[in-house]
């Protein structure tokens, strides 16, 4: 045992609490797309950004973009309905909608049902002591955050459709 019983839990809640105040700092500073910002009513920040990105681009390609064609048109309001998603996602791409739902439905269901019995598993099946089974989950938990920094640039340069492919496939079958 690293730490005793009465001290290791109580750190592990102030890890969580001190990553939630992280996570609430981070997302002060993190910026609303000009999508959302037009959207809810702020045309000239979502104007004023679309502008920058456009220069930057412009500023290194060395050459102007050319206009934009076509228009769009797009309703502004406080929310959008769970409802109205759903609607448009199986009604204008039902065979995405669906394979995004069975992946997500199955991703959830085998991840959450290691995970949560994951001390169980490592007991039972592989003769993990109960005092060496937190280094595993600790283990676990670092590979999961792990994962997506180191594959996360593949999805861009190699391509997101053969990336899930990939990564669904090279998951561990347990």
């Amino acid at each position: 045992m690293l730490l005793p019983i009465d001290l290791g839990w109580r750190l592990a809640f102030g890890f969580g609490a001190v990553l939630g105040i992280c996570v609430l700092i981070v997302r002060r500073h993190v910026p609303e797309s000009p999508r959302w910002l037009f959207i809810h009513g702020r045309e000239e920040e979502a104007e004023r950004i679309v502008r920058g990105i456009e220069q930057g681009v412009e500023e290194q390609r060395g050459e102007k973009a050319p206009a934009a064609e076509g228009s769009l048109t797009i309703r502004q309001r406080r929310a959008i309905p769970f409802r109205e998603i759903a609607s448009v996602a199986f009604r204008k791409y039902p065979r995405r909608s669906i394979l995004c739902l069975a992946l997500f439905v199955g991703q959830a269901f085998l991840y959450n049902g290691i995970t949560f019995n994951l001390g169980v598993l490592l007991s039972s099946f592989y003769d993990v002591g109960a005092s060496l089974a937190p280094l595993f989950i600790i283990f676990w938990a670092l590979s999961n955050f792990a994962g997506p920094v180191i594959l996360g640039h593949f999805f861009d340069s190699v391509g997101r459709k053969p990336m899930i492919t990939l990564a669904y496939l090279g998951a561990p079958p347990w």
